[in-house]
């Protein structure tokens, strides 16, 4: 499978892109505007966490009204990619992000490799059996 064959996607209960540590985030904010960089400056816990991502749960407690900056899709306009561009760049971000975190040997990352190779129409397939 080639590169352009992978499409993103997130996996639950991850929680990488909710490391919000600046010193490890420097690209990100370096994209960001001033009033992003304020927001996403206040979204930083003690510890390096977002103050909003449950560690229990693994899961987003505002992902409804999650910031601009938090959502996938924005990426594109955030880093000022092509279209066909803002999948790879993705999932680039999500392994470096995933591996820094828990390790290239873990089970988020099996788990995030293993989903990116399922096609669209495979996952939108997974996903409405699983919700019905």
């Amino acid at each position: 499978m080639t590169m352009a064959q992978l499409t993103w996607k997130c996996i639950e209960t991850c929680g990488a892109c909710c490391r919000l540590d600046p010193e490890e985030r420097v690209e990100a904010i370096e994209a960001l505007d001033n009033a992003q960089i304020n927001q996403y400056q206040e979204l930083v816990g003690e510890d390096g966490w977002c103050v909003n991502y449950n560690k229990h749960s693994r899961k987003c407690m505002i992902y409804e009204n999650r910031p601009y900056f938090c959502k996938v899709s924005n990426l594109r306009d955030i880093f000022k990619l092509k279209e066909n561009e803002a999948d790879l760049f993705a999932i680039e971000c999500c392994r470096d992000h995933i591996k820094s975190i828990y390790g290239s040997t873990s089970s988020e990352i099996d788990r995030f490799e293993l989903t990116i190779r399922i096609p669209k129409t495979k996952q939108n397939k997974t996903a409405n059996s699983s919700s019905t």
